[in-house]
């Protein structure tokens, strides 16, 4: 009798294993999201809004660009490197000072087809100088909100009419929209509640 509840035990712990860890044995579980990944939990750790380079004015965004800065993957298997421009403020820098030359995991938990962008808090301490209002944005834009809430916009939007610091740009927008949307699909029912996930690699120094 003992021998056969020790069995049916056995079997039992091996049905949950199976249950947690899903059906796909080729998907290994990603596990929790890194803890050098971006994370609106440590929002308050480190960075600074004085990283700005002498003779750039914060907000003077139009004429300084750091090109090609950053190097993006869409989607935790995504395979086309696309290429962003950074612009030279405060914001921008503070952001690329939490980077490295090695692919960070970065989670977005915030998905809005309607409006067309997906957003996540980023660490950070931010000025709001850079602000600017903004009627319509376009595809491929990406702006830190108040808060520290960054958006990249995904479709060009009209009449949005948000106020904002513009931090960069995707070079090349072609496919843009459903690369997202199609991460955002193969994304659903992430464990951690992720609705799309991005790899992002410092380009520049």
């Amino acid at each position: 009798m003992k021998k056969i509840t020790s069995l049916i035990m056995i079997l039992l712990l091996t049905a949950g294993m199976a249950a947690l860890t899903g059906c796909g044995s080729q998907t290994e579980d990603p596990g929790p999201p890194p803890s050098n990944v971006i994370n609106p939990d440590n929002s308050d750790d480190g960075g600074t809004d004085d990283n700005t380079q002498d003779g750039n004015s914060v907000g003077d965004y139009e004429g300084n660009v750091l090109e090609n800065a950053v190097s993006v993957r869409i989607g935790r298997d995504g395979r086309k490197e696309w290429s962003v421009n950074m612009y030279d403020n405060s914001a921008a820098a503070t952001m690329l000072n939490y980077l490295s030359g090695s692919a960070l995991l970065f989670p977005t938990y915030t998905y809005d087809e309607k409006q067309g962008f997906v957003a996540q808090s980023v660490r950070g301490t931010y000025t709001r100088d850079g602000e600017t209002a903004i009627a319509d944005v376009k595809a491929g834009e990406l702006y830190l909100f108040s808060g520290g809430q960054l958006r990249l916009y995904f479709k060009d939007m009209e009449g949005v009419n948000i106020t904002a610091t513009p931090v960069g740009y995707y070079t090349d927008t072609e496919g843009l929209a459903e690369a997202v949307q199609d991460a955002y699909e193969s994304n659903m029912g992430d464990i951690w509640g992720v609705d799309v996930y991005f790899w992002i690699t410092k380009t520049t120094n």
